[in-house]
């Protein structure tokens, strides 16, 4: 099945000998709900100990004041990443309001009304509150429930070095780039980076399903986090618990992330070419959705209740499995980040946070997500067309809800295919790979001598269902009477488990040292908002202007800032 990407491989190793790969980096984002002793979601606000969650770069948060997120820098391997993902837990669980911990795993549990979710607060700078209000859209747009779930996202990024390597491949054995001739990108390197991503990209989301297979650990979940009448399809083990009997991770499935299915919305994007992509959320950011323009972009208080009334208030709510990231400069939007300077590493967005493990993902796991970018960026470039991506959101949402269902085919790209084999025909041509990349770490000396092993433990999985998180979870689950029991015990495990841990002195202190830093900043940020919140929101969105196709909107997001009600008391 995957010939061409194994006669690559064994071009590579023949010629290279995976050299090029050396200098890849990897970085991690967990995101963590604090919890309560009973479980349910804490009210309270973002601790003061653990540093300005705008400014502070290791420990933030994400839609809500209970949802921590941990972040690595990109690191020299996923041990070092792991080092320190470890680290910020051990600093942050002591500095925690009396009685709370972190619900370690995906999918939130008490959920009595989704009033109990507090939206994050950052402060009186113009960015923070433009950080609070376009969470305040999330929540109008989607609901706060669905801003409850937690996951895990890994980032990669490749060596330049690999980038000319990948072309020569390209070259000897596959089809065009995937960047237009004619896009501005004029540095040749940054043209072969940005191409050979986005390739990886489509090919990461052809083979995308692979990672709740794998790796889903939310098959279950707690009825509380369900609305009346909703996923009648799960079945029920006692009052409280609902689980799919072969899902992997109902995260990734239809009561996860998602859009309304009461506002129908086009944020259809082509991932036929780069450019492409880049417009088509350049449109979505500009082009109005007349539901948000009813609701209005203020409440009947004059407060902005969304950024805008366009199909995204930001590039960011535009929710895929995998995207294409460039650091943006202070001030910048992220997709024109993008857009001048082209793509600097991707991040994977469909892992979850795994109860089995401390930190919710392991070194195992680490090596076999490395292993998958690379075969992704050994797949060549093909283009997705609208067809392919179906199918690719398709199947994962199948084995989000069925993954481990005895004989269940997935939609290939010549008609069904066994999801067993499928697996396995990636598995077959990453071993060479794997053993490749242990002899270079094994020369290096650098001990993380991880990637034969943690294939073979893939391999398990594929052949014997039972081995995956997923399964497991779920026989713990039973055993212990609900799943909200057993998530409970686990992590109040796993919180005495990171406590008794040894505190690394460099991170720790590095970490002590960003927390007064970040108040600093914050404070500085603040002192220097000048002028209105609404004239800073205007310079930010005029950015867009000079990039917008000719048949965007923006104009009529303007049109309709007021609610309603706030439009009649004017």
């Amino acid at each position: 099945m995957y010939s061409e990407v194994e006669q690559r491989l064994a071009r590579l190793i023949e010629t290279d000998g995976v050299r090029a790969l050396a200098g890849r980096l990897t970085g991690l984002e967990k995101e963590s709900l604090r919890v309560r002793p009973n479980g349910a979601l804490s009210e309270r606000d973002h601790p003061v100990a653990l540093g300005a969650a705008l400014t502070n770069p290791a420990v933030t948060t994400d839609f809500s004041e209970a949802l921590l997120e941990m972040v690595t820098p990109p690191c020299a391997s996923a041990a070092e990443a792991l080092r320190r993902l470890a680290a910020i837990h051990r600093f942050i669980l002591p500095r925690l309001p009396e009685g709370e911990h972190l619900w370690n795993t995906s999918m939130p549990c008490i959920l009595y009304n989704s009033d109990v979710i507090r939206i994050g607060e950052y402060g009186s700078s113009h960015s923070g509150q433009m950080k609070h209000a376009y969470r305040r859209g999330l929540g109008l747009r989607y609901g706060r429930r669905m801003q409850a779930i937690a996951g895990i996202h890994f980032n990669f990024s490749l060596p330049d070095t690999a980038w000319p390597v990948w072309e020569s491949l390209r070259i000897a054995g596959g089809p065009g780039l995937a960047l237009a001739d004619g896009f501005a990108l004029e540095d040749a390197l940054v043209r072969q980076r940005t191409a050979g991503s986005f390739a990886m990209m489509q090919n990461l989301s052809r083979v995308g399903w692979l990672v709740p297979y794998l790796f889903g650990a939310s098959p279950a979940i707690c009825q509380s986090f369900l609305a009346p009448g909703e996923a009648s399809d799960l079945a029920t083990l006692n009052v409280n618990t609902r689980y799919a009997m072969y899902g992997t991770s109902l995260r990734m499935g239809n009561i996860g992330y998602r859009y309304r299915d009461d506002q129908p919305i086009d944020l259809s994007v082509r991932y036929s070419h780069f450019d492409d992509y880049v417009d088509d959320i350049l449109g979505h950011v500009s082009t109005v959705h007349p539901p948000y323009a009813e609701a209005g972009v203020l409440d009947a208080e004059g407060r902005h209740q969304q950024l805008s009334a366009c199909r995204l208030q930001i590039e960011n709510e535009f929710y895929s499995t995998v995207r294409p990231k460039q650091i943006p400069e202070r001030g910048e939007m992220p997709i024109l980040a993008l857009r001048r300077r082209g793509i600097r590493y991707l991040e994977l967005r469909s892992v979850d946070v795994s109860v089995e493990h401390p930190c919710g993902i392991d070194q195992t796991q680490c090596a076999m997500l490395e292993l998958l970018m690379l075969f992704a960026w050994l797949g060549g470039s093909k283009s997705l067309d609208a067809d392919a991506i179906a199918r690719a959101v398709g199947n994962v949402r199948t084995v989000a809800h069925r993954g481990r269902e005895p004989g269940l085919q997935l939609q290939g790209e010549n008609g069904p295919v066994l999801l067993r084999d499928w697996g396995l025909a990636i598995i077959d041509a990453l071993e060479p790979l794997a053993a490749a990349l242990d002899v270079a770490e094994e020369t290096a000396g650098n001990g993380h001598v991880t990637y034969a092993a943690a294939l073979t433990a893939q391999r398990h999985k594929l052949e014997d269902p039972r081995d995956t998180p997923s399964a497991r979870l779920l026989d713990g689950v039973r055993d212990e009477g609900s799943w909200f029991e057993y998530t409970l015990r686990r992590s109040r495990e796993h919180h005495k488990a990171i406590l008794a841990t040894k505190i690394d002195a460099d991170l720790d202190a590095e970490l002590t040292a960003g927390v007064e830093i970040s108040l600093q900043q914050q404070a500085a940020m603040e002192a220097g908002s000048k002028g209105s919140f609404d004239a800073f929101l205007g310079d930010y969105f005029a950015q867009l202007t000079p990039h917008l196709r000719p048949d965007t909107r923006l104009e009529a997001a303007r049109d309709d800032e007021l609610s309603p009600r706030a439009r009649a008391d004017a």
